[in-house]
């Protein structure tokens, strides 16, 4: 046998037995933090027994620890959570969903409820005649019909009204001059 194997084989027998055996003078036990109290100048350095029974006294007196108070209230927590995302957010290489907006369009005025009969030039004014179900009607320039619509212009081919609830123009074809 060579000089390093015969080396190598009693370091193994070393380390085999503090592995197995351990130190003398150690043991399996937990062992517990030691308060000591702090030294004033001039005292000596061996504690009295008053003091070491103090110290013993004071690791058997420890108090259960409570939990801290929120520094923010609940609402105002998770009002601050849907303004600003958190530091450290999960990361999603998803694309964010698709936001549905609604468009809501303004109110229109309803279509042109009556029918044109004939036209009629008299008296210096344009008079139209007008029919909604069996009833007919005779309009002229600023007349009001049915407090819905007001006749603006009469100037053929075209009729100008407005629609009242929402102050809207529109424009209805009337036909020709004859």
């Amino acid at each position: 046998m060579n000089l390093r194997w015969l080396f190598l084989c009693l370091a193994l027998a070393v380390t085999a037995w503090l592995s197995l055996g351990g130190e003398p003078g150690t043991s399996d036990a937990v062992s517990e933090a030691v308060v000591r109290p702090a030294q004033v100048r001039g005292a000596s350095l061996r504690p009295s027994a008053a003091q070491r029974m103090q110290a013993e006294s004071g690791l058997l007196r420890l108090q259960v620890r409570q939990e801290p108070a929120p520094l923010m209230d609940a609402p105002s927590l998770s009002d601050l959570a849907d303004k600003e995302p958190p530091i450290f957010h999960n990361q999603s290489w998803d694309p964010p969903p698709v936001k549905v907006v609604a468009k809501v369009e303004p109110p229109k005025a309803p279509a042109w409820p009556y029918a044109y009969l004939g036209q009629q030039f008299g008296q210096g004014e344009w008079w139209v005649y007008l029919t909604l179900g069996e009833e007919t009607r005779a309009v002229k320039k600023g007349l009001i019909l049915d407090q819905n619509y007001r006749i603006e212009k009469i100037e053929p081919p075209t009729m100008s009204v407005t629609y009242l609830p929402l102050s809207e123009l529109q424009t209805v074809t009337i036909g020709a001059m004859k």
